[in-house]
């Protein structure tokens, strides 16, 4: 569980920062920028099943009725977080476990049936950002595999290159795998969408900094658990947690989100590509009020702006359904979806 989410509570450089020169805020009053039509509007994370070193190890395992139950809440995209590393050879030529391949497999066909888009992604390679060089030919040859194993997928399947670079995934070094990574995909797909981030935990200050390819179907993608001493007080995952009793709301903290989810917006602009916030939340034992007001203010200043989002999780840490209740926690729910 611990190892899980550890890379929650490491992202950097989230909504809130800015560029130089920006203003410190963004008037209330202000029409919000529109970035590019997204193809993903509401999506949720399948957290803590699949980047498991084994599913159900981290408290949750997929289950069909999960999708079903996402479709009919209203969302119209799952992600998959899949710890692909973790189920090949660690030498050439790094061949996926077969039954693991086959259960992402089910499970995608599971989304499919319930009328869900799901976005496979490359997640918790750490070994990669320890040492990129060491391990490119690895992670392209985990690529040519998924690439072979969708070839022919619906157009529902998008497919997601690098989860949260960090340490020495610089931005100019994940700006080049991001490269190397997209011409294997292409081979096979050149028409499906593929999300792209950057380096800094997946931030938004490093995606900002970014040269994504050049290339006609790709979504720009960033996370943010920010303010994390507010996202992540008390999580005992976190070394050391966070102290008990900040609370979020106020005229400037909304507004810093504004900025953020402003700059995001710009830059997808910029670049020509929707934009995705792929990763947000708040820890479960924060006091629900103060979780449902930040989801809420996340959410609907992305949707402002036409950004796409995927809220972090289903059914973990930061969750969204109760299962040991099998019912959903309404007023996060509610967030996510009410308009």
């Amino acid at each position: 569980m611990v190892v899980m989410i550890r890379f929650l509570f490491l992202t950097a450089f989230m909504l809130t920062a800015c560029s130089p020169g920006e203003p410190a805020a963004e008037a209330e009053n202000t029409a919000p920028v529109l970035a590019p039509a997204t193809p993903i509007e509401r999506c949720m994370n399948l957290g803590g099943g699949l980047e498991a070193p084994n599913e159900g190890e981290w408290g949750y395992t997929v289950r069909k009725e999960d999708l079903q139950r996402l479709a009919d809440a209203g969302f119209d995209t799952v992600r998959l977080p899949i710890k692909w590393s973790g189920h090949a050879e660690a030498n050439v030529p790094y061949t996926i476990d077969p039954a693991f391949m086959a259960r992402i497999r089910e499970i995608v066909g599971w989304a499919d049936e319930a009328g869900l888009q799901v976005i496979v992604n490359v997640h918790h390679y750490n070994e990669l950002m320890k040492k990129p060089d060491a391990h490119r030919e690895r992670l392209g040859a985990l690529w040519t595999q998924i690439s072979d194993a969708f070839e022919g997928a619906p157009d529902t399947v998008f497919f997601e290159l690098i989860n949260e670079p960090n340490d020495r995934m610089t931005v100019r070094k994940t700006d080049a795998v991001n490269r190397e990574l997209l011409s294997i995909v292409r081979e096979k797909h050149p028409d499906r969408w593929v999300v792209v981030g950057s380096a800094g935990w997946g931030g938004l200050d490093a995606l900002l900094k970014s040269r994504p390819p050049q290339d006609d179907r790709i979504i720009l993608t960033f996370h943010s658990y920010e303010p994390y001493a507010f996202t992540h007080q008390g999580a005992f995952f976190a070394d050391p947690p966070p102290p008990v009793g900040p609370r979020w709301g106020t005229r400037d903290d909304i507004a810093e989100m504004r900025l953020g989810a402003t700059l995001a917006a710009k830059f997808a602009i910029e670049q020509g590509h929707p934009m995705l916030l792929g990763e947000f939340g708040v820890y479960e034992e924060i006091p629900l009020d103060q979780r449902v007001t930040w989801t809420r203010t996340m959410r609907e200043l992305a949707e402002e702006r036409r950004i796409g989002w995927c809220y972090w999780d289903y059914a973990t840490t930061f969750k969204a359904y109760n299962m040991e209740r099998e019912t959903w926690i309404r007023s996060i729910l509610s967030a996510l979806i009410d308009d």
